[in-house]
């Protein structure tokens, strides 16, 4: 494929309305690792200029990080705890959304979240952007830059992976932005296809691991001593409230401890033989989440769901209440990751069972008839199987095809809704519905190709990526100028 065409695999992304290039900037804001990437990307999708601004310094054609320090400095001289930008009510859901900010002394996330409001306000001024673009947000800067853009009436883009491969998707704040041109027959039943094969699993799923105590105290003892190196990094490069060195550090809340290495005490290895004698329609899947999760803390709109741990203890008592067993599987991610203070609160419900590392999604899948999980993508499998999928509102659901939770409150009336949901249509026609609509947000270009990007030898697959996200981004302000 040559250097700026769009791919074959998808005729109808062809079909967009609008040539490149566009006029003005675009503003990026990347994270580290990345920069050279997203930059290249931005280069790619017609705009007269793209600008990268970055929060770590050295980083981005902008950095902000002196800025913000100065106005930190401000904002604590001042014991602001909002500001004209930022109200009581944005300041404590922002720091309620942001896994950092959240474990903080409350005068000091307030005061990171004034200042980062007048530095990403005052950039936007500056720059005056017809649009900006980040990965999805999973931090309060990028929440802080969501809501700012919206408040000045700038289409906010949120660029990642979508479920089909080698293709992409736009977001906004979790739900996936459409255009209104439908995908072709061929394409739907294809990328159907490829979802719903057996063989099926996510793209950070790799090969079969072993769960054991090494693995663990390998995995812990790394992530210790990232943690120390940061924070070195941090007093080295004059920037100790850096989100980037932050998160590393273990005294946040939700970090492991040593004591957490106890988890296979707590695993049902017998299973199976547990579940024999209950109907398939009576057992619920639990997969959890990583945690935190960006996707829960920024997706969901309700506070009451972002309390992710005992959000799951009031779904688990409540479906075993109602006579269900209840399969709890973690994220294979989260090995090493999580703390045993919820197994042991799930475990002391009736009827809650924790499987082994090493089940697979699609053996869980294989036992249930229900599935209950916010965002991940085991929720878009579990439909897609003709399963009852009990998930918020995101990029993939529907109110048709899924049983959506919109707040806490309702939860205790999930069993009830869950026995009556009905699966009226056909499985092929469901099947053909959800992956239409996902396609209307999808186009060909490959997430991966930041791996190994090389700024002076760039790959077709990248350039066509870039040029690709411009197109969407440029039929998207066609269709929705301003994303709300």
């Amino acid at each position: 494929m040559g250097a700026g065409q769009l791919g074959e695999s998808s005729n109808w992304v062809g079909k967009l309305n609008n040539a490149l290039p566009h006029e003005g900037t675009i503003l990026i804001y990347t994270i580290h690792g990345v920069e050279t990437w997203f930059k290249y990307l931005g280069d790619q999708m017609g705009y007269e200029r793209a600008i990268t601004f970055s929060d770590i310094r050295g980083d981005g054609d902008l950095n902000i990080v002196d800025d913000f320090y100065a106005a930190y400095r401000r904002a604590r001289r001042a014991d602001a705890l909002t500001s004209e930008l930022l109200d009581e009510s944005a300041i404590r859901e922002i720091i309620a959304r942001c896994r950092t900010l959240r474990w903080l002394p409350h005068e000091k996330a307030a005061a990171m979240a004034v200042a980062m409001a007048e530095v990403i306000d005052t950039l936007i001024a500056r720059v005056n952007p017809q649009a900006v673009l980040s990965f999805p947000i999973d931090r309060y800067i990028m929440d802080i830059l969501s809501r700012r853009a919206k408040a000045r009436g700038i289409p906010y883009f949120e660029y990642t992976a979508a479920p089909f491969a080698k293709m992409s998707m736009l977001l906004y704040e979790g739900q996936l932005l459409r255009r209104t041109i439908d995908p072709d027959t061929e394409d739907i039943e294809n990328k159907r296809a490829e979802l719903v094969d057996p063989l099926f699993k996510p793209s950070y799923v790799s090969k079969a691991v072993h769960y054991g105590k090494s693995k663990f105290l390998k995995i812990f003892a790394y992530f210790k001593l990232r943690g120390r190196f940061f924070q070195a990094i941090s007093w080295l490069k004059r920037d100790p409230l850096g989100l980037h060195y932050l998160d590393a550090q273990s005294f946040l809340g939700h970090k492991p401890r040593i004591g957490d290495i106890a988890y296979d005490s707590l695993v049902d290895n017998d299973w199976e033989e547990a579940v024999a004698g209950v109907p398939a329609s009576d057992r619920l899947a639990m997969p959890l989440a990583l945690f935190p999760e960006a996707s829960i803390d920024y997706w969901v709109h309700d506070l009451g769901l972002v309390d992710y741990e005992n959000m799951l203890i009031d779904i688990a008592r409540s479906f075993s209440d109602a006579g269900f067993m209840v399969l709890v599987k973690d994220h294979p991610l989260q090995f090493g990751f999580r703390q045993l203070g919820l197994i042991r609160r799930l475990k002391a419900i009736p009827n809650v069972l924790f499987l082994p590392y090493e089940v697979s999604g699609n053996k869980l899948m294989d036992v249930v008839e229900n599935c209950f999980v916010l965002t991940g993508t085991l929720g878009l499998q579990a439909a897609l199987l003709g399963k009852t999928a009990i998930v918020a509102d995101s990029y993939y659901s529907n109110a048709r095809d899924f049983i959506l939770l919109g707040n806490r409150q309702d939860i205790a009336s999930l069993p009830h809704k869950l026995r009556a949901f009905s699966h009226n249509d056909e499985l092929h026609r469901v099947q053909t519905r959800i992956v239409g609509e996902l396609l209307k947000g999808c186009f060909d270009g490959d997430y991966e190709t930041w791996r190994g990007f090389d700024p002076n030898n760039p790959s077709p697959e990248v350039t066509m990526l870039g040029r690709n996200i411009g197109l969407q981004v440029a039929e998207l302000m066609n269709e929705h100028p301003v994303a709300d």
